[in-house]
């Protein structure tokens, strides 16, 4: 096996030419949470401007932009991630479609994983309601539109350092190495350090938060970009830039209602690439830290979440990868199960091209009632796309037995 990772170490060509300025200013952004551009010049040592310059190079050779990402808690609602597992295809993009235009999804994808094919979904459910979520997943699977599904309740989430240790800034190309990433990891889970995530599954704790509509409209906008001036967004709103400066100092940032800043960006060429979310479960958390120190300043992944489910706890890991790199990583993964730091796995590829993401839904809250999350909507219009579809199939067996019939019958009278 480490023969063969050896084997496949290949290049693969940059998406953009990177500078070590410009590697380091990526880097920065995935280990601070930086809401304001002049925190970033400072960090890197730079002049505003020209942080400023190479944000704006960045975005239009590069689809680079950095956003934030909401504290979900702090905010009343839990992040629910779903792999709904389908037997057909039109069943399969039927759930795309629909579920694309709900409110509460934040991200849609067609998948395949070790599990089967199927729709991968993240979706946001107020505090307390995961019973209606649960409730749409059963009718779906009692309506035979999902044969399975697996369900898992993120209760913590951070970044992992997607940075430029294996790139050549002399070729402008990724140099994979696994076998040197597996005794990382190895040689990491020997060591007796301080653990970066222990204890999450008996350390959480609820807290009554304190939001309002301009807060929400902030957290949406920023979703789009960290960078995005407030005076924009207050002349959408109707109300004064002094007001959305007051509400972004003393809600969102002393209320910590974001948890995290983060690139989004392709390392590699997007046509030659696909993102994966590797769900897995480890020995101990020493050995789970192990793996994610591994990870960082590596081409590899950008997320972890810490997930609840019925049967205990586990980890996800959000990435993307060229194709043929992903066998190699399946590999690596196999190799840490033989050496007794991961205990099981399962991945999901996702298609990038058939596939949703979304933004904070603040137009669904109020502040009388708080978060307005109904699936019933969708649950119809999904059973009736599938009525439809089944209806077309059973017209279209009809004519096919009757032109056999016809057929047969016009056999007989020649003879």
């Amino acid at each position: 096996m480490c023969d063969m990772l050896q084997e496949r170490h290949r290049q693969h060509k940059s998406s953009y030419n990177y500078t070590p300025l410009v590697a380091r200013l990526v880097e920065t952004c995935y280990q601070a949470r930086i809401t304001r551009l002049k925190e970033l010049a400072t960090l890197l040592g730079i002049s505003t401007s020209y942080t400023h310059y190479l944000i704006k190079k960045l975005k239009r050779d590069a689809f680079f932009k950095i956003w934030a990402s909401p504290h979900y808690d702090n905010i009343g609602l839990r992040v629910m991630r779903v792999f709904l597992q389908v037997k057909s295809n039109t069943y399969a993009q039927i759930l795309l479609e629909s579920l694309s235009r709900h409110d509460f999804i934040l991200y849609i994808a067609r998948g395949y994983s070790n599990l089967g094919k199927g729709v991968y979904c993240e979706f946001l459910v107020p505090n307390d309601k995961e019973r209606l979520l649960l409730s749409f997943l059963e009718s779906l699977a009692n309506g035979g539109l999902i044969s399975a599904y697996d369900v898992c309740q993120v209760i913590a989430f951070g970044n992992i350092v997607m940075g430029f240790e294996w790139y050549d800034f002399s070729t402008n190309t990724w140099l994979f190495n696994w076998q040197a990433l597996l005794e990382n990891v190895l040689s990491k889970a020997d060591l007796d350090k301080h653990l970066l995530i222990t204890g999450l599954a008996s350390s959480q704790t609820s807290r009554t938060p304190r939001f309002d509509f301009y807060d929400l409209c902030i957290l949406h906008y920023l979703e789009q970009d960290v960078f995005s001036p407030l005076t924009s967004l207050a002349l959408k709103l109707g109300t004064s830039p002094q007001n959305l400066s007051y509400h972004f100092r003393n809600h969102v940032l002393k209320n910590d209602l974001i948890k995290v800043t983060r690139p989004k960006w392709y390392p590699f060429l997007i046509e030659e690439s696909s993102y994966y979310i590797l769900n897995a479960e480890f020995e101990n958390d020493k050995a789970l830290n192990s793996f994610l120190e591994s990870l960082n300043r590596k081409p590899i992944a950008y997320s972890w979440s810490y997930c609840k489910r019925e049967a205990g706890h586990s980890v996800m890991i959000a990435g993307v990868l060229p194709y043929d790199e992903l066998f190699n990583f399946i590999d690596f993964l196999d190799l840490l199960r033989e050496h007794g730091i991961l205990k099981r796995y399962d991945y999901y590829l996702l298609d990038i091209h058939r596939s949703y993401g979304k933004l904070l839904p603040y137009h669904c809250y109020d502040e009388a009632f708080g978060w307005r999350c109904d699936f019933e909507p969708y649950l119809k219009d999904i059973l009736r796309m599938a009525k439809k579809v089944q209806e077309g199939r059973a017209s279209s067996a009809t004519r096919f037995v009757a032109k056999l019939a016809s057929a047969a019958d016009n056999k007989i009278e020649s003879v």
